[in-house]
C-alpha cells in the first residue's frame, strides 16, 4: 500500500514538473495567454490533471514564475563557481533578460486579477542573487564599486523591454551595458565624466 502511495505521489510530482516546464516554454514562445488545454496536451497530461495541480491560469503563471526565479537564484551560484566574476554577472543577466522577455502579456493578466502577492519574495530572491554576482565582480576589481544592484536590475529590465522579444537584440544591448560597467584601464577610457 505504501509503495503504491509513493508511486502515485511521485507520478503526481512528475506531472506537475512536466506541466511547469511545458508552460514556461510555451509562455516564452507565445505569451501567457496560451490555452491551458494546449499546455496540458503538450505536457502529455489530461486537462483534469492540469486543473488538479493549478486552479487556473493565474496560479499556473505564478508557479512558473516561482520555479524560474528559483532556477535563476540557483544559477547565480553555479555561474559563480564555474566562471570568473566578470563573466558570471553578464551570463546571469542574459538569462534574467530572456526570462523577463518570456512573459508577454503578464502585466495585463495580473492587472485583471488579484495582485501578485509573491512578487516581493520573488523580486528579493533575484535581487539577492544579482547582488552576490555583482559583489563578486566588484571584489575582483572588474566592475565599478559604485554600481548598485537596483540600477543593474532596472537596466536589465529596460533591455528586456527594448529587445521586444529578440534574443539577438538583447545580447547586443547587454554587451553595451556590460562594457559600461567594467573598470577600464586609465588610458582606455572612451568617455569622460564631468566631476
Amino acid at each position: 500500500m505504501k509503495d503504491r502511495q509513493r508511486r502515485v505521489r511521485s507520478d503526481s510530482l512528475a506531472n506537475r514538473e512536466r506541466i511547469l516546464r511545458t508552460a514556461a516554454r510555451l509562455f516564452g514562445e507565445r505569451g501567457v495567454d496560451v490555452p491551458l488545454d494546449e499546455i496540458a496536451v503538450a505536457a502529455g497530461v489530461g486537462s483534469a490533471t492540469l486543473h488538479r495541480h493549478f486552479k487556473g491560469r493565474v496560479e499556473l503563471v505564478h508557479s512558473v514564475l516561482d520555479a524560474e526565479a528559483d532556477r535563476l537564484t540557483a544559477r547565480a551560484s553555479e555561474l559563480l563557481s564555474d566562471n570568473r566574476p566578470e563573466q558570471a554577472l553578464p551570463a546571469w543577466l542574459l538569462e534574467l533578460i530572456q526570462f523577463s522577455m518570456s512573459f508577454r502579456g503578464l502585466a495585463l493578466l495580473l492587472a485583471a486579477h488579484d495582485a501578485d502577492t509573491t512578487l516581493e519574495t520573488r523580486h528579493q530572491a533575484l535581487t539577492d542573487a544579482c547582488q552576490r554576482l555583482l559583489a563578486s565582480a566588484q571584489a575582483d576589481g572588474c566592475i565599478h564599486a559604485t554600481i548598485e544592484v537596483g540600477d543593474v536590475l532596472k537596466l536589465a529590465n529596460g533591455i528586456a523591454v527594448a529587445a521586444a522579444g529578440s534574443a539577438d537584440v538583447a545580447r547586443r544591448l547587454l554587451d553595451v551595458l556590460t562594457m559600461g560597467l567594467r573598470v577600464q584601464p586609465r588610458g582606455d577610457r572612451t568617455f569622460s565624466r564631468r566631476e
